[in-house]
């Protein structure tokens, strides 16, 4: 019976779907500024409006996301033209949780000026965290159109291209991406990802090492570096990584589960074991650690407890719509209740 492989962790760390919004956080004072130079002089309340518009982006740095969303909507009120509050109000909404109002916000705002990059920037976000990759790659190249210098953006369009299998397409723009802000570590690591689907094992491990050298407490950096050791047969050095990924993370369910591998390949496998159900306490819907699990357990003669984790297995890929899987399973335990083990 064979492990299934690690999977990588999409470095979504430093400019993380969650983090574009904490990007927006970070932005405040460059926006406000460029507000105040463009709209003073020709709107009669704007400064009325920027007071609410500055009052909201406080309490969103704050964590207060019914008291921004007020104040944004207020500013709103006050000059229905004002597309950085729209902007804003999309991220608060987006943050609670309220996705579809929070693109109707962005498109609000592109409506009232098609070449405002950034909201075309959080649309693309906002559809790339429903799947909708075609509609994500249309909006990030439409910010890259309108602002061809955001890094941010550049990334975020290989994101979505990896996320529909086009690595060469992923690359180029991770490559350009690290061109515009080579101190990004999150870049070095996606591009990594993006070689080790291609093979380019040794390639990857160079920019996952980068990423690193950039960001030394990158749990997922360390991961998928532990990770690529892995595919090398290079146990040492994977168990090296997979722990120092648990120790900067110690909720990192799959550097658990990719160090349990290692330990059972390694002739470890009750150290693989406790591994596995590790994995398992801190994410209980994770198949694939429930299936190597079962693996292990099969392989030193726990029958009863192999199955049952293989039938657990079976029901969350069966959720999943996973029937590769599911028939993979199917066959493992009618061979083990059929060798009479």
């Amino acid at each position: 019976m064979v492990k299934i492989n690690n999977f990588l962790a999409i470095a979504i760390v430093c400019w993380g779907l969650s983090g574009a919004n904490v990007a927006f956080g970070e932005e405040i004072d460059t926006v406000l500024a460029t507000v105040k130079n463009s709209l003073q002089a020709t709107l009669p309340h704007n400064k009325k409006a920027l007071t609410n518009f500055e009052q909201g982006a406080n309490l969103y740095k704050k964590g207060d996301l019914k008291g921004a969303e007020a104040a944004f909507r207020q500013a709103i009120a006050i000059e229905p033209k004002f597309v950085e509050a729209y902007v804003a109000l999309g991220n608060t909404l987006d943050d609670g949780g309220k996705q579809q109002e929070a693109i109707a916000q962005y498109q609000k705002a592109i409506s009232i000026d098609p070449k405002f990059a950034k909201a075309h920037f959080f649309l693309g976000n906002a559809f790339y965290v429903q799947g909708k990759f075609s509609e994500a790659i249309a909006e990030y190249k439409q910010a890259i159109n309108f602002n061809p210098q955001d890094a941010a953006a550049h990334y975020y369009l290989g994101n979505a291209f990896y996320a529909q299998g086009k690595s060469a397409e992923a690359m180029a723009e991770y490559t350009t991406a690290i061109r515009l802000e080579p101190k990004n570590a999150a870049s070095y690591n996606a591009l990594g990802n993006a070689l080790y689907a291609e093979g380019k094992l040794e390639e990857a491990i160079a920019q996952y090492q980068q990423a690193i050298s950039i960001d030394p407490q990158d749990a997922d950096a360390h991961y998928n570096l532990a990770s690529a050791f892995y595919a090398q047969g290079k146990l040492d050095q994977a168990i090296a990584d997979y722990t120092e990924a648990i120790r900067l993370d110690p909720k990192h369910a799959q550097a658990y589960t990719g160090l349990a591998n290692a330990m059972d390949d390694g002739g470890k496998p009750q150290e693989a074991i406790a591994h596995y159900k590790k994995a398992i306490s801190l994410l209980p819907d994770y198949a694939y650690a429930y299936y190597n699990l079962g693996i292990t357990l099969g392989r030193e003669q726990q029958t009863q407890e192999a199955i049952a984790n293989f039938k657990k297995a079976r029901e969350l890929f069966q959720a999943e719509e996973n029937n590769e899987m599911v028939e993979q399973i199917d066959g493992l335990i009618k061979k083990i209740e059929g060798s009479g083990e």
